[in-house]
């Protein structure tokens, strides 16, 4: 039998590692990436990089987000203890973070590129734009890192949990309720469902 402390193991290593991943990038993104674009590329060459990773890294962070909500809705599922109301602003902040991605990923970077292509007289609505990215991106910064912080100070697991019987187990259970179905019944009823005898043959 798979027991709860171990699903829960395997539900925290997918959840950290995708957290990981997600907040990774995010800070690789703002702080390593960002800050040099236009310094080491000219404008036309940055703006193609920006055009080409954008929409990676608004998948990847949707990606990394969904599960990381998967595997924190399991371990609420395997340990009741877990559940209640910080569980469910958990999975509201994942559940933010992952409409975020696809918001940014889908409609804020192509409304960005328009501004960018519309010259000057759109660079007000470019700045504008730009700003709201962002203050999205560092808004999902702060949801990441309420998570890790979160998760590390989660307490200990109590009691048995749910756990996950083995296929060998469920046949084996399923004979023995078989089997108690018998014994309720009596030899002289003969096995469940079995077909009636034929009131012509009582001789």
């Amino acid at each position: 039998m798979i027991d709860s402390r171990t699903l829960l193991m395997i539900f925290d290593a997918f959840f950290l590692l995708s957290m990981t991943a997600w907040l990774g990038a995010i800070l690789f993104f703002s702080f390593g990436i960002a800050p040099i674009i236009f310094k080491a590329l000219d404008a036309a060459q940055a703006a193609r990089f920006v055009r080409a990773i954008f929409p990676r890294y608004y998948s990847w962070g949707a990606t990394s987000a969904t599960i990381a909500l998967a595997s924190l809705t399991s371990g609420v599922l395997v340990r009741p203890e877990y559940r209640g109301l910080w569980a469910l602003v958990q999975m509201v902040l994942m559940l933010s973070g992952i409409l975020i991605n696809l918001y940014c990923g889908n409609s804020l970077t192509p409304q960005i590129n328009a501004a960018r292509d519309a010259g000057p007289e759109r660079a007000d609505r470019f700045d504008q734009l730009h700003r709201r990215s962002v203050r999205l991106n560092g808004l999902m910064l702060v949801f990441g890192v309420v998570l890790i912080v979160a998760h590390a100070f989660r307490p200990a697991p109590q009691g048995p949990g749910v756990s996950e019987p083995t296929p060998a187990e469920r046949a084996r259970r399923s004979v023995e309720r078989w089997q108690e179905r018998l014994e309720d019944q009596g030899p002289e009823q003969g096995p469940p469902n079995s077909p009636p005898d034929n009131p012509r043959d009582g001789r």
